[in-house]
């Protein structure tokens, strides 16, 4: 019965029957569950997966709605990681389903070494730098996702095959919010679906450079930049992972997600 589930993707060229049983024995890590984090939770968990862990700490509020589909007017003022754990085990109870309604820091980040890749979908850079840090450091590789207003990009981070998140960024800095800046409820999903496609294909070792994605989704304009290793990152090459420290530890919603 489990496999009929998933029929239309065995027949799928790229997919088969061995690589649905591939993907039936890994375990994601999704930090955030907001627009592009839940509804990657839900793809994730339709594709079929062992075992998923949610990690958020923030509760639904109305203006979440018209773009985070997992969720509906019921759920309000509820924990958004443990509500997508309730909805996502009625999905498909043949996924494992763990959650946290905490705050991603350096004290979780223990969470990395248990899986087999790490879904951000996060809007705060800091969190993308624990992430970073501690992918680099258990060697587990992770996909970014980010949508504001029309636009969204993400990238695979390989650890000791492409480049990763410090090669090109050094410093956390103020992103867009969501409050500020708006965001068109189409690319959520838009950059939440390449995301998990791109998942599958390092889930099922199909070849995944490092380039960083950029979608405009009003004009339908995809670019692709190539992001090459930085031979002095402070993280992938020198093993500073200085954002796994105690000073990251706690830190709470003032900083993180």
């Amino acid at each position: 019965m489990e496999m009929i589930r998933y029929s239309r993707q065995i027949v799928l060229k790229y997919i088969g029957e061995d690589n649905q049983r591939k993907l039936l024995e890994k375990s994601i890590l999704i930090v955030g569950l907001g627009g592009t984090g839940s509804t990657a939770a839900e793809m994730f968990s339709r594709l079929g997966v062992k075992k998923l862990i949610l990690v958020d700490r923030d509760k639904i509020e109305i203006t979440n709605l018209h773009r985070q589909i997992l969720y509906g007017m019921d759920d309000l003022k509820k924990y958004k990681a443990e509500t997508a754990a309730e909805k996502l085990r009625k999905i498909n109870p043949g996924v494992q389903v763990e959650f946290y309604n905490e705050t991603f820091d350096s004290s979780m980040a223990w969470l990395v070494n248990s899986v087999d890749l790490v879904f951000d979908g996060t809007d705060n850079m800091t969190t993308r730098f624990i992430i970073n840090d501690a992918c680099d450091k258990y060697g587990k590789p992770w996909v970014f996702t980010s949508a504001i207003e029309m636009y969204g990009e993400f990238k695979a981070v390989i650890p000791g095959k492409t480049s990763c998140y410090a090669c090109f960024n050094s410093e956390p800095t103020e992103l867009p919010a969501c409050e500020v800046s708006g965001v068109l409820n189409t690319v959520p999903t838009i950059i939440a679906s390449y995301g998990v496609n791109l998942a599958m294909k390092i889930l099922l070792d199909y070849k995944i450079d490092g380039s960083i994605y950029f979608i405009d989704a009003f004009s339908f304009e995809i670019n692709r930049i190539d992001i090459e290793r930085n031979n002095k990152c402070r993280c992938c090459h020198e093993k500073d992972y200085k954002y796994l420290g105690k000073e990251y530890s706690g830190i709470g919603k003032s900083i993180l997600l």
